[in-house]
């Protein structure tokens, strides 16, 4: 009960701050932050110095006023306000990640901001449910040491990558000219990045797991590992070795341009391809929306959309949101959507056939293929 009880106040704490979200601002759609670069290069620096202060070139601490707060364990009142406290002491570990979550939850709906931070919460305070239901398993949790700096070291890493993405969007739409594609450079600096993380995981491990020299003279008469240190190495090597191969495979992917030759919009663009007789395929994108990319990746990018989008008869179009694409964002009204990802097929007559933010490959090529015949 007492775990509950903590729990719940772990629960609470994130649901105030969802609260607190979502009765104090008033923006509708994601992209009315995220399209402002000066925002996305902010949160990128946010985590940025959150993820050098994790590898451990400096911490972060709050006022010593709130670690002298100390709740009484034994009762189901203090266990809730104890449930509190953990949750803001947690607050400069995750900091990097809230930070992102709420300049996203500050977009949505009230409803959206509550379930999400509620699931913050439920996933933060499920550990300690855990060890509470099984207090036994707390003789099997790591011990500090080298190599619980190293995995720190290592997530630093990672949130550095993020960092380097936020930043890298954010100069890429200042850096934008309407209606030109926005560069992608920027990945490969994220990447850059996710590989040292890797190289890294592999570095130090080999150094933490040699053999003392105090071992060597002492207790070993040959020079080989223990086997735990064989298994680390082994593990360990391999999974520094993947992450580093899928950093650079992303940036291979998220930089290649894929099949599609596409029209850059502009309203004269799209006023001259519905007066060819065009079947028009609308998509609304931007380098801050990696569900956007997502889709683009593995539904337009397909054989079966790909080949149709190069007839002759269609004129794919695509509205890049990156930075602050005026014309882009007055066709996104115009179309009656304020998010992205979307994707709108309109037919030669003028119709509406399709508008989605999620879609799979067989309703696209069904919506292209019911568009061709609407003639005008």
């Amino acid at each position: 009960m007492l775990g509950a009880a903590m729990s719940l106040g772990v629960i609470g704490f994130w649901i105030g701050i969802g609260l607190a979200i979502a009765l104090l601002t008033g923006f509708t759609a994601s992209n009315q932050l995220f399209q402002y670069p000066l925002f996305t290069i902010a949160i990128g620096l946010i985590i940025a110095g959150m993820a050098v202060g994790m590898c451990g070139l400096f911490s972060v601490r709050l006022p010593s006023a709130v670690y002298m707060v100390s709740p009484k364990h034994d009762t189901l009142a203090g266990s809730f306000l104890f449930g509190i406290m953990t949750a803001v002491l947690a607050t400069p570990c995750t900091a990097p990640f809230m930070g992102a979550a709420m300049a996203w939850a500050a977009t949505e709906s009230p409803n959206v901001t509550l379930i999400t931070f509620t699931a913050i919460g439920i996933g933060m305070s499920m550990p300690y449910m855990v060890l509470a239901a099984f207090p036994g398993l707390t003789d099997k949790m790591p011990k500090a040491g080298p190599a619980s700096e190293l995995i720190k070291q290592v997530m630093g890493l990672l949130m550095l990558a993020a960092a380097t993405y936020f930043v890298g969007v954010g100069l890429s739409g200042m850096l934008a000219e309407p209606p030109a594609p926005p560069s992608r450079l920027y990945f490969w600096f994220v990447a850059a990045v996710v590989v040292i993380a890797g190289l890294w995981l592999i570095v130090r491990t080999w150094q933490i797991t040699a053999p003392t020299h105090e071992m060597e003279h002492h207790e070993r008469t040959d020079f080989s590992l223990p086997r735990h240190a064989i298994g680390w190495r082994t593990s360990m090597t391999t999974l520094g070795g993947l992450v580093a191969v899928l950093g650079v495979a992303l940036a291979v992917i998220l930089t290649d341009h894929g099949p599609i030759k596409w029209t850059w919009y502009t309203p004269a663009k799209l006023e001259q391809a519905m007066n060819d007789g065009q079947v028009v395929v609308l998509e609304f994108t931007a380098e801050w929306c990696l569900n956007c990319k997502a889709l683009e990746t593995t539904v337009l990018h397909s054989d079966g959309v790909s080949s149709l989008l190069a007839e002759p008869w269609v004129t794919p179009i695509k509205i890049d949101l990156t930075g602050n694409n005026t014309q882009g964002n007055a066709m996104l009204q115009a179309v009656g959507r304020h998010q992205i990802p979307l994707l709108v097929v309109i037919a030669p007559n003028g119709e509406e056939v399709f508008k989605e933010d999620f879609y799979t490959i067989a309703q696209v090529v069904e919506a292209i293929n019911a568009a061709r015949v609407m003639t005008k």
